[in-house]
């Protein structure tokens, strides 16, 4: 009985000690990698409300805040501490200043220290790691058996090529979960993927039965995969070091500790999940349309066009909009057979897309310039937009009606323009070809006479024979328009080209990233050109298959194939130096040249 009313009269007695009011916050690591995680702290040593972050926009958000409580009796002092922590991942190099946060004490407001961190390319050594002396070092030696483990959880393992896959990333523990770092997802080669925007304040936390056990569950990310190819393709293992606090071993310092059944720590486990095979089957030949372009899931189609009434001359819009849930950023334009006498431009595209809890989805605009050059009546063949449903394993067409346009004779006065000069010096500096009338001539008679001549035939004839030789080239020139085929594969080329002259501005501008995203469009771009390919279905055995039937050399497909690789792994690598980068573009041009010197 004594010794009990000991330990209360000197848990009084302790509690009743002021102890200074004080707010830290410390970091991990304090010089790091982009992307590389780190764990921020702060700490209160008294009670305290109404915890407030400061604002995170520099810093991707994997965890937190964490809160915890500790209490200690050490000499017969008693101290507690209130902690939250924060995961964090730098998005971009630089220094950067985590400002103060701010916590309400006895009715005052009070603020932690800022921090500062310095982010750089490469692996960072940093001289403060494990700064926090509660958190053990990594551990990947001791059993922690089912009571911490990772799972990548997909929502189906056999789909078809560019159909949509849910991936989560989750941590089970039984134990209490403090925060993550050093986390590594997979890169999903393979897979065009669109990850799930997050709240950015913190991962929930929610409760799973597995086998019979109650866990806690931390879903660190969501992403949406789309394959590219068919076959099986293995999604890569997430890794993860979770901070998890335990029982501790070690025996109990005091009396206290013995009485409340010890005390705790940190401790840092390495945990990493199984790699995932996905069964890709190719999308049925059978009853695939000619016009399809490579939309997997489920859409809606409009056509709407400006107007069915003008004149020659004046400008029609043509407007296809494409909503729905699936590949929706990879699909092209609707094939449209436009009248041979209107000119049309390369269409305007748009897009507003979303990712959600339910997928990707949103919209997809292609407006087309139209002009008809010439009076008379026109019709635009209905357009067919068809997509391939995964559900209902088939392909659905949906069609628009067709557009009517009657175009009237184009008004004189809106293609025609007089300049009346003002003096003779005017006209002369228009062109070195037009003079001014002369006014005195010398005159004198001819006895050749210009009428039955040799040249009056010839001048009488040659407008004849100047119509029949434009017959001939307009009527060359829509036979050979007419072969879709023939007229993608001919332009490859210097579309190819066009696209290099972008990544010659961004080369020059040092902007290495956008340079390699061009250097692959434009060789993607030109092989799907050239042999008349959608893009979805390009894939490295698709297009060894074509070098291989066009007698492209065996030399120049590993040139290519390696260009591509050069090109996927530079996120990897951006420590490229401009001389790389400068070669690289040079190889490309001579690449698209040497195939097209094979093919001929």
């Amino acid at each position: 009985m004594k010794r009990i009313v000991f330990i209360i009269v000197f848990i009084v007695l302790a509690t009743s000690v002021i102890v200074a009011q004080k707010f830290t916050a410390q970091v991990s690591k304090s010089k790091l990698a982009v992307g590389e995680t780190f764990q921020i702290t702060y700490s209160l040593n008294t009670n305290g409300s109404g915890f407030k972050a400061p604002p995170l926009f520099d810093f991707d958000v994997y965890g937190g805040p964490n809160q915890s409580q500790s209490v200690s009796i050490v000499n017969g002092n008693m101290s507690q501490t209130i902690s939250w922590s924060f995961i964090l991942a730098p998005k971009k190099e630089g220094k950067f200043t985590i400002a103060p946060a701010t916590i309400n004490v006895g009715g005052d407001k009070i603020e932690s220290n800022s921090i500062a961190i310095e982010v750089v390319k490469g692996a960072a050594n940093s001289g403060n790691q494990n700064n926090n002396p509660n958190i053990t070092s990594p551990s990947t030696t001791e059993n922690i058996g089912d009571n911490l483990f990772a799972r990548t959880v997909v929502n189906k393992s056999k789909v078809y090529q560019g159909e949509q896959i849910s991936v989560t990333h989750k941590i089970y523990t039984r134990y209490q979960l403090r925060g993550f770092q050093d986390v590594k997802f997979p890169d999903y080669t393979g897979f065009w993927s669109q990850d799930v925007p997050t709240n950015n304040q913190q991962v929930q936390i929610t409760t799973e039965n597995v086998d019979g056990v109650n866990y806690y569950v931390a879903e660190l990310k969501r992403t949406y995969i789309f394959p590219q190819r068919s076959g099986k393709i293995q999604i890569e293992p997430i890794e993860v070091e979770a901070v998890v606090r335990k029982k501790s071993n070690k025996q109990p310092r005091d009396i206290f500790e013995q009485m409340f059944g010890g005390g705790y720590e940190d401790a840092v486990y390495s945990v990493k999940s199984s790699p995932i095979v996905i069964d890709v089957a190719p999308l049925p030949i059978e009853k695939k349309p000619t016009d399809y372009t490579g939309a997997v899931g489920d859409y809606s189609f409009t056509a709407q066009i400006s107007k069915e009434k003008v004149k020659a001359n004046e400008a029609i819009n043509l407007t296809i909009t494409l909503n729905g849930k699936g590949n929706i950023k990879l699909v092209e334009a609707p094939k449209v057979n436009f009248p041979e006498e209107f000119e049309v431009y390369d269409p305007k595209n748009s897009e507003k897309i979303a990712t959600t809890g339910a997928g990707v989805m949103g919209s997809k605009t292609f407006d087309y310039l139209i002009i008809p050059r010439h009076e008379g009546n026109y019709k635009i063949d209905k357009i067919n937009f068809t997509y391939f449903d995964p559900q209902k394993k088939e392909y659905i067409t949906l069609p628009s009606p067709e557009f009517l346009i009657e175009v009237a004779k184009a008004d004189p006065s809106s293609n025609a323009s007089v300049y009346t000069p003002k003096s003779k010096d005017d006209v002369k500096v228009l062109s070195e070809d037009i003079r001014f009338i002369k006014t005195k001539t010398n005159l004198e008679r001819s006895d050749d006479l210009f009428f039955g001549s040799v040249a009056f035939y010839s001048a009488l004839l040659s407008p004849l024979l100047g119509f029949l030789l434009f017959l001939f080239i307009r009527r060359k020139n829509i036979n050979d328009n007419k072969d879709v085929v023939a007229v993608k594969s001919r332009r490859a080329t210097k579309l190819a080209k066009k696209q290099l002259a972008i990544a010659e501005k961004h080369l020059k501008l040092n902007e290495k990233e956008k340079f390699y995203i061009e250097i692959s469009k434009a060789l993607f771009d030109y092989i799907s050109n050239k042999f008349n390919l959608n893009l979805s279905e390009l894939n490295r055995d698709n297009i060894n298959r074509l070098f291989i039937e066009n007698n492209i050399q065996e030399q120049t497909v590993k040139q290519f194939m390696d260009t591509l690789d050069k090109c996927e792994f530079a996120k990897y690598a951006p420590s490229s130096s401009d001389s790389d980068l400068n070669t690289l573009y040079e190889n490309t041009v001579s690449l698209i040249t040497k195939i097209e010197n094979e093919l001929k």
